[in-house]
């Protein structure tokens, strides 16, 4: 599964919406109102239980959430990152298998996903372009396009197995036929074990297991303040009748 597809085609288009001022402020408010931290705790995220739990069951939970915002930085990333599943529809992340931090993954980059039709389309990999780690940033994609068979190095000391290496392979196979080892157009595989997807979709449309932008639904109303702003641009510039000058016999 692929989405749409005109699916990177619209990941431009909804980068051209996000420089309109007035959709870049509106997408700022509710990213504000939506990860403000907790009042209590300062933490960015808080954990609701269903049953009543004990003292110490409380303290350790919330002690490893704040190690685990900390470690992740979400606190200062959780803003760009629920703005950008706004925009794109789609986050995706890579997570270390031993010390689980986060790291960032271009939607462009991801090509498609393979599924398992016999659990359900249970997803089993993601195909990713450019795989480039920058622990500093906490970020796994190329922005600058290198070629994909430079991104990590045998001796990975970050990545442990089975991320360890080119990650090209797929742990369990396709529909549970056995492991295998699968290269497409450069692009590498990652099993979905250690990927985590923060997405808008129900899977009620025809572009799961990707997710729709909000801004699918302003595209034809942002369209058409486009066009009336270039019309009041030509108006003014080229056929604007104080520019003209009357000549009288």
């Amino acid at each position: 599964y692929s989405g749409p597809p005109d699916r990177l085609q619209r990941y431009s288009v909804y980068d051209q919406m996000n420089y309109d001022h007035e959709i870049s402020a509106a997408l700022d408010t509710i990213a504000d109102f939506a990860t403000d931290p907790d009042e209590v705790t300062k933490l960015p995220l808080v954990i609701e239980y269903n049953d009543e739990p004990t003292p110490s069951e409380i303290q350790i939970l919330e002690k490893s959430l704040g190690q685990w915002v900390r470690m992740n930085k979400l606190s200062r990333r959780l803003w760009r990152m629920f703005r950008s599943v706004l925009v794109y529809g789609d986050q995706f992340f890579i997570r270390d298998p031993e010390t689980f931090e986060l790291y960032w993954i271009d939607p462009a980059k991801v090509e498609k996903v393979i599924v398992n039709e016999s659990e359900g389309k249970k997803i089993e990999s993601y195909f990713i372009k450019d795989i480039d780690l920058n622990m500093k940033n906490l970020v796994a994609t190329n922005q600058l396009n290198k070629a994909s068979n430079a991104a990590f190095g045998s001796n990975s000391i970050v990545f442990s197995p089975p991320l360890a290496g080119n990650m090209n392979y797929i742990s369990g196979g396709f529909g549970g036929a056995g492991s295998a080892n699968y290269q497409d157009g450069g692009a590498t595989t990652v099993d979905a074990e250690h990927i985590v997807q923060l997405s808008l979709t129900d899977g009620m449309n025809a572009a799961w297991p990707f997710g729709l932008s909000i801004l699918e639904q302003i595209y034809k109303v942002y369209k058409q303040k486009e066009l009336l702003e270039d019309a009041i641009l030509i108006y003014r510039i080229h056929r604007a009748p104080e520019r003209r000058m009357f000549f009288i016999d």
